[in-house]
């Protein structure tokens, strides 16, 4: 199988997970995950991959500030730190399930710490209030991160610090040609969560905006809450 072959057969497999989430565990998407490290940079380069670089402008939209602490959730291979350090952010963490990616983020020599945990309901090994800043880009879709975790990720944010989530707008809306990748109980999750926290005063919704072309010319959602 020649290189593009295989990173085709990837992005497939991708989205075959997506189709059928209900039926994916977490270990076939780790595994996934560390089979593809060798070509991911790659082959999301060739697939006009602009999440990193929006996720970055986001941050810097919101801290002049470069020492605040920033958590780059569902870090991968360390797309978005590159761009945040090249902003001239250098107190970044990073966490994702995939311990070979997070050796591929390593040896890009932006990161502070990393952490090999799954970010989901469960308790991550960070402290209360810990971070300025979480950031989720394009981690966010069934079978990978769940909004379950956003309780967590607002534990762990500093009063006035913010959380960032961009996301493939196909999956919580329908868009016409996308209607096979759209996960109707992703998006009632994702709208029962995101709006109890609000209820609870947990957080304020800052922005939501449509960003168009990020990846394979699809749009994505942008969401910035702020922690209260």
């Amino acid at each position: 199988m020649t290189e593009f072959a295989f990173s085709v057969s990837l992005m497939t497999e991708v989205l075959d997970h997506i189709k059928n989430s209900k039926d994916v565990s977490i270990n076939s998407i780790k595994e996934m995950y560390d089979s593809w490290v060798p070509t991911y940079d790659e082959d999301l380069r060739k697939h006009n991959y602009r999440y990193p670089a929006k996720a970055s402008e986001i941050i810097s939209e919101h801290f002049s500030d470069k020492n605040v602490s920033i958590l780059d959730c569902g870090a991968g291979t360390g797309l978005v730190g590159v761009e945040l350090y090249r902003l001239g952010f250098k107190n970044i963490a990073a966490v994702d399930i995939s311990s070979k990616s997070l050796a591929a983020a390593e040896k890009k020599g932006v990161y502070k710490k990393l952490v090999c945990a799954e970010v989901g309901k469960g308790t991550l090994p960070f402290d209360d209030k810990c971070f300025d800043a979480v950031m989720c880009s394009a981690s966010f879709m069934p079978t990978h991160i769940r909004p379950e975790c956003l309780p967590e990720l607002v534990r762990i944010v500093k009063p006035g610090g913010i959380i960032v989530v961009l996301m493939a707008q196909r999956y919580i809306e329908v868009v016409a040609g996308d209607e096979e990748c759209f996960c109707k109980y992703y998006q009632l999750e994702f709208e029962e969560v995101t709006q109890d926290l609000e209820g609870s005063k947990k957080w304020k919704l800052i922005s939501k905006n449509v960003i168009p072309n990020l990846m394979l010319n699809k749009a994505a959602l942008t969401f910035v809450w702020k922690v209260l």
